[in-house]
């Protein structure tokens, strides 16, 4: 084989061709690198799991403590809670948008155009974060020794929509079996 490489780099032709080949086959490959997907951009396995421990060990703490302040409600006696989320936590950035007004005949029509403001991180363009905004409360289901008595059932109720901000028909008190 190395004969045959002498060979073709012997020959100025041939010589000639093979650097075009190799250039053009170089230029390819990076044209083509700009159509690969970008790894950084997919979340990982790993970072999606994470999130969902996250979301989870939130919710587990939310309900730990609704469990914790509704045990020492007049009548309550034990108490159990169990809430949902509707969503996950999300991540707001910040963007910069442009109002663009149009006046055709007798009406107005405006049209916003939005862009992500990006900043420069070691060398990589990052995008702004604004917030952060925790998961959002679905709704709650309560258990608990006092919840056939009406008053104590009305008194958890408030409580609970009060810590979370749910309105009542979110909220389920049921007395334990």
């Amino acid at each position: 084989m190395t004969g045959q490489f002498k060979k073709l780099l012997n020959s100025r032709d041939k010589r000639l061709k093979l650097i075009f080949v190799l250039g053009a086959a170089g230029i390819l490959l990076i044209l083509l690198s700009d159509f690969l997907p970008d790894k950084k951009a997919e979340p990982t396995v790993s970072q999606t799991s994470a999130e969902l421990d996250e979301n989870e060990r939130y919710r587990q703490d939310i309900e730990q403590q609704l469990t914790e302040v509704i045990s020492h409600i007049s009548g309550v006696g034990r108490a159990e809670v169990m809430i949902s989320l509707s969503a996950t936590k999300e991540y707001v950035y910040a963007e910069k948008s442009d109002l663009d007004k149009r006046t055709e005949g007798s009406g107005e029509s405006y049209r916003s155009q939005g862009e992500i403001v990006l900043a420069d991180g070691g060398g990589d363009k990052q995008p702004v974060l604004r917030k952060i905004a925790s998961p959002q409360i679905g709704g709650a289901a309560v258990v608990c020794e006092g919840a056939s008595d009406p008053q104590v059932r009305e008194r958890v109720t408030n409580v609970v929509s009060a810590v979370l901000g749910l309105p009542a028909n979110r909220i389920s008190v049921q007395p334990s079996a």
